[in-house]
């Protein structure tokens, strides 16, 4: 159970400093546990993931507002620019949570960069916090299971 929650705890850190690697975590973990193990182990590594982003997704509202963001975004250029985003992202919830999927499950493109994305355009919470679980939770229970597969 410790393991469990270690997993949550690494995987929340990993999500908001990426200099700390969570596939590299779960493939060390993978070689101390058994196949069965995989899947609580995988969700709580997707679960901690979309927690961590939470910390992107917010700070980057909150940047929005701070008085040289403001400046910069009052440019007929950006308020174009920041529109076709929204509409890509946020006005097709589809095209947007399927990026997100993508972007957990393969990491392309990467989390951190559509945590930010998210957070500009808005996106809808609940769309991009699921996708971020079942994206990174199958990416993860994929490297467990391999491994532990492996070593046991």
């Amino acid at each position: 159970m410790k393991l469990v929650w270690a997993t949550l705890a690494y995987s929340v850190l990993s999500s908001v400093v990426p200099v700390f690697n969570i596939e590299i975590y779960l493939a060390a973990i993978a070689t101390q546990v058994q196949p069965a193990d995989a899947l609580p182990l995988a969700i709580m590594a997707g679960v901690g993931q979309a927690i961590g982003k939470l910390a992107w997704y917010y700070s980057v509202i909150a940047s929005m507002r701070l008085p040289f963001m403001q400046r910069w975004l009052a440019k007929p250029k950006r308020q174009a620019q920041l529109a076709r985003w929204e509409a890509r992202i946020a006005g097709r919830p589809v095209f947007g949570g399927g990026v997100t999927f993508l972007s957990g499950l393969i990491g392309v493109p990467p989390l951190l960069v559509m945590g930010v994305a998210a957070g500009v355009v808005r996106m809808n919470l609940w769309l991009f916090m699921t996708m971020i679980v079942l994206g990174r939770g199958l990416q993860s229970w994929v490297i467990l299971l391999g491994l532990a597969s492996i070593f046991h």
